[in-house]
Formats: C-alpha cells, structure tokens, sequence
C-alpha cells in the first residue's frame, strides 16, 4: 500500500487529522485526570472509566502505526520503487496505444483488402454469366425447335376441333330455342304466383301485427301483478323481523331484571386465617425495603449528576453514549477507508497484469490472422489469373465464330433489309444480334436448299448425281392425342372469371414462389378450370354461341 501511494501522499491532511486526534487525546486525559480527583465511583463508573482508557490506548496504537507508516513511506527506497512503477505504468500506456494505432491500420488494410476480393468476385460472376457455351446454345436451340412442332400440332388439333363443334352446335342451336320458350313460359307463371303471395301476405301480417300488440298488453299486466306480490312478501317480512326484535328484546329485559334482583342481596364474608395475615405482612416489609433501596441510589445518583430528576440524568447518560459511540464510528471509518485503499491498489495491479496478457493474445491472433489473409489472397489473385487467361481464350472463339456467321452471311447474301426496322447496330454479327442473323440464314440456307432441289429435278442428270437428294421436315416421334390440349382459356370464360369476385385473391400481399407455383397448381388442376381450355365455338355460354354463329354465317 505504502508503495503505490507514496506518491500521491498528502502530508498537510494527514498532519491535521493528527493534530485534531492529539488534541481529542488531551482532551481524554484531562477528562481522566478530573475523573481520578473525584470520589470514588460506583461498578457503572468503573466499566465506563476502563472503556475510555481502552479507547485511549487503542488511539494512541493507532497514532504510534500512522507515523510509522508515514516514516516508512517517505523512505528514499520506496520513492524509488514507485518511480520505477510509475515509468513502467507510463511505459505500457505508450506500448497499449501504439499496439492500438497498429491494430487500427491492419483492419482498415483487411477491409480494403475484403473489398477488393468482393469486387473481383463480382467481375468473375459476370464474365461466367456472359459467356454462353456452344451446347448450351445448341440446347436452346433444339429445346425451341420442339416447341415450335409442339405449337403447330396444337394449332393443327384446335383447327380441327373447331370445325367439328361447329357442325355440332347448329344441331343445340334448336334445343336452346326450346329451352328458351319453356323458360318464357315459367317466367310468366311464376310472376303470378309471386302476386298473389304479395297480396295474401298483406293479409297475414295484419294479423301478425294484432296478435303481437295482445301479447305485450297481456306480458305488461303480469309484470304489474307480479311487483304487487312481491311488494306484498317483502312488507311481511319486514313485519315479522319487527315482531321477533320485540320479543328478544323483552326477553333480554326478563333476564335482567332476575341478574339485578340476584345482586342486590348482601353478601357476608368470613373473617381471614392468622397466617393470612402474616403472609401479607411480610410481603409489605419485603417491598417496602426495596422501595428505600431504590430510592437511596436514585438519590446518589441525582447528587452526582448534580440533577434535579430523572429526565436530566438520563438525558445525560444519552449524551455521553452518543458521544462515545461517536468516536467508535469515526475509528471503524478509518480502518474500513485504509482497507479500501488496500483492495483498489490490488484490483489495479490485478486489471494491468490482465491487460498485458490480453493485449499480448489479441496480437498473435491478428498476426495470424493477417497471414491467413495473405494466403488467401494470393490464392484469389491464382485463380484470377487462371479465369483471365480463360476469358481470353472464350473471346477469341467467339470472336472466330461471330466472323464465320459474318462470311457465311457474306457469301450467302442474305437479304438483311428486315433490320432496318430494329433498333441497333447491325452492319457486324455481335452477341446482341447474332440470332436475329442466324434466323435470316436460317431462311437463306433453305431456300437455296429447295432451289438447288427444284434445279436439279429440272435438269436431266441421274438420280445418283443429285446434290440434294430430298427435302423433308423431320420429326422424331408422332405427338400421342392425349398430350395435345390446348394452353388458353376461352375469351369468354376469361372474363367471366376476371369480373367474379369471389373467384380472386386479395388482401395477402407478397407471397413466395413456392405459393404462387403451388396456388397456380391447384387452380389449373381443377376440373372447372380444365372444362375452360376449350376455344369459343365449344364454348358452354350463350354470349360464345352467339359470336360463333355471327362467324360461321
């Protein structure tokens, strides 16, 4: 304690403290010294006096260890061991805040360098995302042409399909008319009916109405009956609790009267036993000595107080136990600051020594840190480098490969005046219009395919010369009847549904893929939703027959 405090010593407080503890010292013996001159003092004065005595000595053992401390303290030896703590504190201080600087500047460098990954990351994903391979393209390609065969065989079957219907609905045409003749006729049988009923129910709510006033006049009555009988009940019970309180109280009084009447009568005692009255006497004398006791001290102690009664002398005894219950507490607030002192100085010494061994961990694991992210780095740069040169190298083949689309185009002179209607450079093949130019080579190679067959059919060389030895459409497996179903919905079932309120979802907000897939599932799967894949000529409506009777005519 002496050598971490040394330093931040007060010796002006410290001196007053001890002069005011000398001077309550004096005090004390002075106080002792007038209480030796007096009489002699009872057992009471005696304990008190030999409890100031003991808290003379403890003050003067308390005085005696404060200036050996205070000697040891100002020593040169411990000066100097505090210098040397002091620089060491001073020291790691600096080593802490230049550790902290360093620490900042590796992070900002981590930072930079996780950014800079991130952004080369990004680079690299759109350099993968761009480039399209060849079989991918191919894939895209063959995956459209079999859509296409799917598009055409659909548009073949609805063809058919139509005109079969149509032959089929001139043939309802006629049982719809019926149909609507025999409605016109319910119509009119119906609105006579409902008339009649209207004026019939006119009839029956009038009575309705009368009975309904009869059974609240009667509910009106009954309710005045039934507060008479109850007001009625109440009133004798109110009675009858009267009559019971008259007679408990005439009972009470009958019974008071006997108990007076009993009491009046003179009661005659027996005279006391000679050992009765001994034993009184006794207990008289007894008492009667330590009354005058007790009457002897309080005066001894009135005299020596110097007081008139009891409330000054105990007023008194209060005061002197304040007082030196006073200095108890100042003494116990002194050993518990010093005690205090003790902890914080080792509490420090404890925080320092932990801060050094933290501060020493956190910089290993930034150093090793810092070399994980070196290696890493030049790893990224590794396959950077890897992905730039395969960058390249896809480049080039485009490149040779957008040039061959350009010759083929060249050579084949493709009639490209349908471009000029589009927006975008298109006088060179690039990615961006690379397909709108094999479409129109796709045009130019067949139709000097066909030219080529129709010349050499033309011409009289043999069959075995033939360059082009047929023209055919290919199709690898005929399309089973029960996948070819149409993919639209009939106009008119279409709005149908769109002005059906309770048809519609409303009021869920966003939802997630995996809902909207699953919702669409469902309502397709439905079986009213499959009877309206159907076109307008098969159309169930009456709106639908109409148009399509308007077409075929």
């Amino acid at each position: 304690m002496a050598e971490a405090t040394s330093q931040e010593f007060n010796k002006k407080t410290f001196l007053e403290h001890y002069w005011q503890k000398q001077k309550e010292l004096t005090r004390r013996q002075r106080q002792y010294k007038t209480v030796l001159s007096t009489k002699l003092s009872t057992r009471k004065e005696t304990i008190m006096l030999q409890s100031y005595q003991n808290t003379i000595d403890r003050l003067n053992l308390e005085k005696d260890t404060l200036r050996a401390q205070i000697w040891v303290a100002s020593g040169e030896t411990h000066r100097r061991q505090t210098k040397r703590a002091l620089s060491n504190i001073q020291c790691h201080v600096s080593c802490q805040e230049h550790l902290a600087d360093d620490i900042r500047y590796y992070k900002e460098s981590i930072m930079n360098l996780q950014r800079e990954i991130s952004r080369v990351n990004r680079q690299v994903y759109e350099l993968n995302r761009r480039t399209v391979p060849d079989s991918q393209h191919q894939a895209y390609v063959a995956r459209m042409r079999k859509k296409l065969d799917i598009l055409e065989n659909q548009l073949e079957v609805g063809v058919r399909s139509e005109c079969a219907f149509t032959a089929i609905n001139n043939e309802l045409r006629e049982d719809l008319i019926m149909l609507l003749q025999h409605r016109t006729g319910f119509n009119d049988a119906y609105t006579k009916l409902v008339q009649k009923l209207n004026s019939d129910k006119k009839y029956i709510v009038d009575l309705i109405e009368y009975a309904l006033g009869t059974f609240e006049n009667c509910i009106h009555a009954y309710e005045k009956i039934n507060i008479l009988t109850k007001k009625d009940a109440k009133d004798q019970e109110m009675k009858m609790v009267e009559m019971q309180a008259i007679m408990r109280n005439r009972a009470a009084e009958d019974a008071n009267f006997e108990f007076l009447d009993c009491k009046a009568q003179e009661i005659i005692m027996d005279d006391l036993q000679p050992k009765e009255y001994r034993r009184r006497e006794k207990f008289r004398q007894k008492h009667r000595k330590r009354i005058d006791l007790y009457n002897t001290i309080l005066e001894k102690i009135l005299d020596y107080t110097n007081s008139n009664n009891v409330d000054a002398v105990i007023n008194k005894f209060q005061e002197q136990e304040s007082l030196y219950y006073s200095y108890f507490n100042y003494a116990n607030e002194m050993s518990y600051h010093m005690t205090l002192l003790n902890n914080s100085v080792n509490r420090l010494f404890n925080e320092i020594s932990e801060l050094k061994h933290t501060n020493h961990n956190t910089l290993q694991n930034q150093l090793e840190t810092i070399e994980e992210l070196d290696n890493q780095l030049k790893e990224k740069q590794k396959k950077n480098d890897e992905l730039r040169e395969l960058r390249d190298q896809n480049d080039e083949r485009l490149e040779k490969l957008l040039q061959g689309i350009q010759i083929i185009k060249d050579q084949s002179r493709a009639d490209c005046k349908s471009f000029e209607a589009l927006l975008g450079d298109f006088t060179t093949v690039n990615l961006f219009n690379v397909r709108h130019f094999l479409k129109i080579l796709e045009k130019r190679v067949h139709s000097i395919t066909l030219a080529q067959y129709m010349r050499e059919r033309e011409s009289e060389k043999p069959a075995s010369e033939y360059i082009v030895k047929d023209v055919a459409k290919l199709c690898d497996t005929v399309t089973p009847l029960g996948e070819i179903v149409l993919t639209q919905q009939c106009p008119e079932c279409g709005e149908a549904d769109a002005t059906n309120v309770d048809d519609t979802d409303g009021g869920e907000g966003i939802q997630s893929l995996n809902t909207v897939l699953k919702k669409l599932y469902e309502r397709v799967n439905q079986p009213e939703m499959q009877y309206r894949l159907h076109s307008i000529s098969h159309c169930r409506l009456p709106h639908s027959r109409i148009l399509a009777a308007k077409r075929n005519a």
